[in-house]
């Protein structure tokens, strides 16, 4: 009789909760979610082993847009005691409902402990970098320095050495040593080593700057047509000047080393040989630049030529003024500007140089 009676409980007990179950997702068919939410939310009084479907259902609210309802999932879930790794995961789910929802600062105090955690500090990272971005609160980065220094994420690096930059730049404090160090302690970041180069230029200390610069297009050959007009500007010996353009011409196929390759014989009074390179470059790799650069070439040669072919570069400029210079590896985006930040997806140094045909 006893086993009777507590089998007729549990039975009685089940039946509650699935008819209870049953009447919040008819709520949702129907569209009543709030009455569905408040009907569901009952249910975790009574059973706690179905967490994941209540994630799922936040998670749903929250690609549709409907924040406070996550919210209000979430919350109730943080408040049950649960099993840490399961809790810390709700905690950092309700911080990026925070984080949606614009209210940055309930999201910032929810992600600092979970930076503690072995298996959320990764994502916890990005998501508190990404609230920083938000706000442009870039010295707060660095209270995250060891944090990020000790995992392996490459975008969390530059992401930190970004930062920093920005914050320097705000407080308009950026020196060599500064610049340098960050350069040292991220160097995954491309940024460090190319703001080093523009204050070494400012400062006419051309060493450092070429250093600073050549690094760089050996690591990005592609950021070559944004980096070879600042580096004309850095001391090269004869020799030295033809061996970094030849290298990038012919070991990478890059398109602004090859034009300007060709300025060089032609300054060196060897215009066939500039114009026998690009016709050679156009028929291996077309490209509208490098047959402009073919019609620059060709106009110098006589005033006849200059006059026909003047109307034809005109056409040619006009075309590639409209034409895409960067994109994010990322996400995709495309724009005529240069960006640190992608606009689109918010990844850091991850919008580059467009390369191969029409490219730089």
């Amino acid at each position: 009789m006893g086993r009777n009676s507590t089998k007729h409980k549990e039975l009685k007990g089940r039946a509650s909760i699935t008819r209870n179950l049953s009447s919040g997702l008819n709520f949702l068919l129907t569209d009543q979610e709030d009455k569905a939410i408040e009907q569901l939310l009952e249910l975790l009084d009574i059973e706690a082993a179905t967490i994941e479907t209540y994630l799922a259902l936040a998670t749903l609210f929250r690609r549709k847009g409907d924040w406070d309802k996550a919210i209000r999932i979430h919350e109730k879930l943080h408040h049950l005691k649960l099993p840490k790794p399961q809790a810390q995961q709700i905690q950092f789910e309700l911080a990026k409902d925070y984080y949606s929802a614009g209210l940055y600062d309930r999201a910032e105090n929810l992600l600092v402990s979970l930076v503690k955690s072995t298996k959320l500090a990764e994502p916890a990272l990005k998501q508190l970098f990404s609230i920083f971005i938000s706000t442009q609160e870039w010295h707060k980065a660095e209270l995250y320095s060891q944090a990020v220094m000790a995992t392996r994420s490459n975008a969390l690096h530059i992401a930190m050495a970004n930062m920093l930059i920005e914050a320097d730049k705000v407080k308009k404090i950026a020196t060599s040593a500064s610049i340098i160090s960050i350069a040292d302690h991220y160097p995954q970041a491309i940024r460090p080593k190319y703001e080093l180069g523009l204050l070494a230029l400012a400062n006419n200390d051309l060493t450092t700057a070429k250093a600073a610069l050549l690094h760089i297009v050996q690591l990005k050959p592609q950021w070559s047509a944004e980096l070879l007009p600042l580096l004309l500007q850095c001391q090269f010996e004869k020799d030295e000047w033809y061996q970094l353009l030849s290298g990038l011409a012919n070991k990478k196929r890059n398109i602004t080393a090859i034009a300007m390759l060709s300025d060089w014989l032609v300054e060196q009074g060897s215009t066939f040989a500039a114009e026998q390179l690009l016709l050679d470059q156009v028929q291996q790799q077309p490209s509208i630049r490098l047959f402009q650069k073919l019609l620059q070439v060709r106009q110098q040669q006589s005033a006849l030529a200059a006059e026909s072919l003047s109307s034809i570069e005109g056409l040619v400029q006009a075309y590639l003024d409209k034409k895409v210079l960067f994109s994010c590896r990322n996400c995709g985006f495309k724009t005529r500007n240069q960006y640190w930040i992608c606009p689109s997806c918010q990844q850091w140094e991850t919008v580059e140089p467009i390369s191969g045909i029409d490219g730089r």
